[in-house]
């Protein structure tokens, strides 16, 4: 079988790996490079947590995610030769804290945090006092208390997950592809948009591809007219880590900080807090259907009203970049065969529209992917 997948976001490069992984031939196409700014996965913030993907497959998906990242982490501490692999592991992924604050009426755990298999993640429902005496043993940084008190929270969720270098394991996962016997061609940057999915079986044809992947993202809502695949604008501040300056507690460890719960944050404009690799990620919003490509400075000032409650001095520390992603949500997300082409002599799968979940969904799609392609 030789494959074509079209797409290096996170879900393409990953569906490309499980396939030379089980020593199918590849092709591999990209309008844009992984790490153009328009790529929602290169600006994501890598966090680990199932996000406005609703899907019932979504769970096992991302309990698949959660196997191959945690084994990024104990191969890191269980061989301590310093080789390059380990290094890269320790750059790829690491295992943070992360807080989501509370109202007693939403202090109810996740479906996700109560399956058998999330026992990794030392998810506990806390009450406020007993998350900040949790801070101080574990030594782990909080905002300061009695902002979180004067805005009426008395539960919170603490839970360690992975959090994905998302830049650094983009390239990473070209690197594997580019250096496998099965990769047949690979062109990151074609520039080139398609208009349907008759134009995508036409390349697989003319690259000699037999089965065919469509890992488009948002690309896919006019290749495949789907007017329910929806972009869910994300706006973010990028802070420097290793030189940011906090208000409290600076000699403490980072941690995740995430509200959605009012006063300070909101569905739609979540406030939270991710330190991956060498930034720190301060949003944001959840905004489905604005396509407003660049941000406004009415959520400059709220991100960084956010960032100065998480604790970040912000008279000292200043952000070094903005970014705008557009995640490809959908009611369901479509991964499937399409039986519409099974004449042409091409296989097609689709495989989009996970929502905000595509860095804790991305192995376990990649593997359901090639599942389909390899049934019968």
């Amino acid at each position: 079988m030789t494959v074509l997948v079209v797409g290096s976001g996170v879900i393409g490069l990953r569906t490309a790996i499980e396939l030379i992984r089980k020593k199918h031939r590849i092709c591999l196409l990209s309008p844009r490079h992984p790490l153009h700014p328009s790529t929602c996965s290169v600006g994501a913030g890598g966090l680990w947590m199932p996000f406005h993907c609703d899907d019932e497959r979504t769970d096992r998906w991302a309990f698949d995610t959660l196997d191959e990242l945690m084994s990024y982490t104990c191969s890191r501490e269980s061989d301590s030769s310093g080789s390059d692999v380990v290094g890269a592991s320790k750059a790829l992924v690491e295992i943070v804290p992360a807080i989501s604050f509370k109202h007693k009426t939403s202090k109810n755990p996740p479906e996700w945090a109560t399956d058998r298999r999330s026992h990794r993640l030392k998810f506990l429902c806390l009450t406020i006092d007993d998350l900040y005496k949790e801070s101080l043993s574990q030594n782990f940084r909080l905002p300061r208390r009695e902002v979180m008190d004067d805005a009426g929270y008395s539960h919170s969720w603490l839970f360690h997950p992975p959090i994905v270098d998302s830049p650094n394991m983009l390239m990473n996962m070209v690197r594997e592809l580019e250096s496998s016997e099965y990769t047949e061609h690979i062109n990151l940057n074609t520039e080139k948009d398609y208009a349907n999915v008759q134009e995508l079986v036409d390349e697989a044809i003319n690259f000699g591809c037999d089965s065919l992947v469509n890992c488009t993202g948002l690309g896919s809502k006019p290749i495949c007219g789907d007017e329910s695949l929806i972009g869910a604008r994300g706006v973010l501040l990028q802070f420097d880590r290793p030189s940011c300056k906090w208000n409290d507690q600076p000699e403490r460890n980072d941690s995740v900080i995430m509200v959605e719960d009012p006063p300070l944050g909101t569905d739609t404009e979540p406030c939270y807090m991710i330190p991956r690799g060498n930034i720190i990620a301060v949003g944001g919003t959840y905004l489905e259907g604005d396509e407003e490509e660049e941000i406004r400075p009415k959520e400059i000032l709220k991100i960084m009203e956010n960032a100065r409650l998480m604790g970040i001095n912000t008279d000292r520390s200043k952000p070094i970049s903005q970014w705008v992603g557009f995640r490809p949500y959908r009611p369901r997300a479509r991964l499937e065969v399409d039986d519409e082409f099974s004449k042409s002599g091409v296989k097609v799968v689709h495989s989009f529209g996970y929502g905000g979940s595509g860095w804790t969904v991305f192995v376990g799609a990649a593997k359901e992917a090639a599942s389909l392609l390899l049934s019968s």
